[in-house]
């Protein structure tokens, strides 16, 4: 006789539940679609917001010692403007060169596999008689035309197009992150003061330190770690004889910060590169296994052995986040994956109902810390 005024209640309750989930994905939806259309205004947005979390203690410290944040924020500008002068100016010239030998290129690296050619004129052959098998004979041009005819005005608009946007881009990035840095601490006053309780108060700026500490913690003990990877890798080239080894450990350095891809494309470019550079495939082979060899070395040693547990994250959540931001804002999302995957690890160390998501974010616990839970 008691469970039947509870009934009403129970379906009344599950609806509620049913309507809050559905408001919570349609919330999830919109706010991925304004991600991404929103991307051109976002994007130094979000660039400027981490650069000034990862210099804020450096502002604060020095701040500390009578150097007002206006005057940290400006040496800060002007170290990174030399900084990324200096790296495009030692990188600009081989690179250019590159692209402008890249026919010649190719054709050298074809010649050296000259002896597969037959191997791959029997795959050819066999593609060419199943795409006539699979439709009419005239198909296959009438589709090859348009792809060409559609795709050049494709390729001259981003040629053309890119190196404008990523300057304006860039730009906005440093000096909004510039204006950011020299307010100081402006906006946790404003958090403070906005926040009705001093519970709330307490708990937004523990989590507004902890991001700004961890995310700053990362980017500096990553910059080392990749400093190191970029001498290791220029060292053993220069050992090997790559011609410019010093390009290939600046080139190592930059792309370490993307994880695993970052890694497989030094290690395609360098391969490609040493099959083109020396008369010997077997000893051209010897780069790309040294690059993956520093890799390896990187990424299960000195990474694992410097930075902390709280910096380590779980393998599939990076290729996730690397994914996600990569299919969102291109090559900067996926520079910023790893920032953001580290706040949202920060939010969920913070939120009781978040704490499955930190769990999974983060990276596998030892065996002595499995066996005492």
């Amino acid at each position: 006789m008691t469970t039947a005024p509870d009934e009403p209640f129970s379906d009344e309750h599950d609806a509620t539940k049913q309507v809050r989930n559905l408001l919570r994905a349609i919330l999830l939806i919109l706010a991925i679609t304004v991600i991404y259309f929103a991307r051109d205004l976002l994007l130094p947005v979000v660039m400027a917001i981490f650069l000034a979390l990862t210099f804020r203690p450096v502002i604060r410290y020095l701040s500390k010692h009578r150097i007002p944040p206006i005057v940290a924020a400006s040496m800060f500008f002007a170290f990174l403007i030399a900084g990324g002068f200096s790296v495009f100016y030692s990188v600009s010239g081989p690179v250019v060169s590159w692209f402008e030998d890249a026919p010649r290129l190719m054709q050298m690296f074809s010649d050296k596999f000259r002896g597969f050619q037959s191997s791959l004129d029997t795959i050819t052959n066999l593609t060419e008689k199943l795409q006539d098998a699979s439709g009419p004979a005239n198909m296959p041009e009438v589709q090859q035309v348009v792809v060409r005819e559609s795709a050049l005005p494709a390729i001259f608009s981003i040629v053309t197009g890119y190196p404008i946007q990523f300057l304006i881009t860039l730009l906005s990035t440093l000096v909004l992150a510039v204006f950011l840095m020299a307010s100081g601490d402006l906006f946790y006053e404003k958090l403070v003061r906005i926040l009705p309780t001093l519970s709330a108060r307490k708990r937004a700026l523990r989590i507004a330190y902890d991001i700004e500490n961890q995310v700053s913690g990362y980017v500096f003990t990553l910059s080392a770690i990749n400093f190191v990877m970029g001498i290791l890798v220029a060292f053993i080239f220069y050992v090997l004889g790559m011609p410019m080894p010093y390009l290939w450990g600046v080139l190592a350095f930059l792309f370490n910060y993307i994880p695993y891809v970052g890694a497989l494309t030094g290690m395609a470019l360098s391969g490609f590169m040493a099959v083109v550079t020396f008369d010997s495939i077997g000893y051209a082979l010897l780069v790309p296994l040294a690059y993956a060899a520093c890799s390896l070395v990187e990424s299960e040693v000195l990474s694992p052995q410097i930075m902390g547990r709280s910096l380590q994250m779980n393998s599939v959540a990076i290729l996730l986040s690397l994914a996600f931001w990569t299919w969102m804002w291109g090559v900067a999302g996926c520079a910023l994956a790893l920032p953001f995957l580290v706040t949202i690890k920060v939010f969920c160390d913070h939120m009781e109902g978040l704490s499955g998501l930190g769990e999974f974010i983060s990276a596998r616990q030892t065996e002595n810390s499995v066996e005492s839970v």
